[in-house]
């Protein structure tokens, strides 16, 4: 994925660019950027000479696979982490769709290297992160009418959960159509008009599913 900038200010980086400028490991992100490149059946070996590395020099690093995946879901979530608590400086008729959009290009450049989404293979700490900062940042927008009063945590929870299976239904052959469901899902969050067929998860339930889909 190219690095990036459009109008509204949003910049998207690749593994070995953007990500090694924000002060993370260069060598992890260049290991990230070669398993995109190969595939999910890629060796430890060829993993290593496409990232420029010796066989022996990553094994010494990560020395079995599920080691090197657990240390690059951990650097996606950091980083998505860092990314994510900026956004509060922003103004607060952006903070919600950027959130949004920075999970979407962190689960874009993680879902050809990682076997699951790195939020399911996240500490609890992270995850406690993550979730704090996703409710002050919905009832922000609530508050300023950014987006409609009735929507809930576990909407915003769907629109992430909808970005994943358009991100693993399109990988490879259209690598940035989650951004345009992303338009579209933003633009319903915003409408005032909005009416719902259902009411939202509760809290215990959204829990259950969140847990049930990390176990």
């Amino acid at each position: 994925m190219r690095e990036r900038s459009d109008d509204d200010g949003r910049t998207a980086a690749s593994p070995g660019e953007g990500l090694a400028q924000a002060g993370e490991d260069k060598t992890l992100w260049d290991i990230a950027a070669a398993m995109r490149t190969l595939g999910p059946q890629a060796s430890m070996a060829q993993i290593a000479r496409e990232a420029g590395l010796t066989p022996a020099a990553l094994y010494q690093r990560f020395p079995t696979p599920d080691i090197l995946r657990s240390r690059l879901a951990e650097a996606f979530y950091d980083r998505l982490l860092a990314h994510a608590e900026q956004i509060p400086g922003l103004p607060v008729e952006q903070r919600l769709e950027r959130f949004l959009r920075t999970v979407g290009l962190h689960l874009a450049l993680s879902h050809s290297v990682l076997p699951d989404a790195f939020g399911e293979m996240a500490s609890p700490a992270q995850r406690e992160r993550i979730y704090a900062l996703t409710v002050d940042l919905l009832e922000q927008s609530r508050q300023a009418g950014v987006v409609a009063a009735d929507v809930a945590l576990s909407d915003i929870a769907a629109a992430v959960w909808g970005l994943r299976g358009v991100i693993a239904t399109t990988d490879t052959l259209a690598p940035d159509a989650w951004e345009r469901h992303l338009d579209v899902v933003v633009a319903g969050l915003r409408d005032p008009h909005i009416t719902f067929s259902r009411p939202p998860l509760d809290a215990g339930l959204l829990d259950r599913v969140i847990h049930r889909s990390s176990s």
